[in-house]
Parts: C-alpha cells; sequence; structure tokens
C-alpha cells in the first residue's frame, strides 16, 4: 500500500512540473522573462528546479516502499 501511494505522489508531482510552465508563459507581465544571475527564470526552472523536484519525488517515493 505505502509503495502504490509513494509512486502516486511522485507521478503527480513530475506531471505538475511538466505542466507548470505552461500557463507562466501566458500570465500578464511575462514572469518567465524575469532575469536571475543574468538567466532568464524560465531557465533556472527547466534547468535546476525542476530536475531537483523530480529526484526529490522519486528518492521519496522509493523510500516509501
Amino acid at each position: 500500500m505505502a509503495a502504490d501511494r509513494g509512486r502516486r505522489i511522485a507521478a503527480i508531482v513530475l506531471i505538475v512540473m511538466l505542466l507548470l510552465p505552461l500557463p507562466a508563459t501566458v500570465l500578464p507581465g511575462s514572469p518567465t522573462a524575469i532575469r536571475v544571475a543574468g538567466v532568464p527564470l524560465l531557465w533556472w526552472y527547466a534547468a535546476l528546479i525542476a530536475p531537483l523536484t523530480a529526484a526529490v519525488a522519486v528518492l521519496l517515493a522509493r523510500g516509501l516502499r
């Protein structure tokens, strides 16, 4: 039971991480064009935040088994 729950949570987190940038690109004021350290926020999300969150979700899902 715990393994199924962990996998379900990990799958939901991964799907949300994939879908999150889509609505951000159409928000008024273009929040994805904001730059942090000279690099667009969308790049930080794609290169750092989403992969780290996905890795943590998978590790937590494996830990719940």
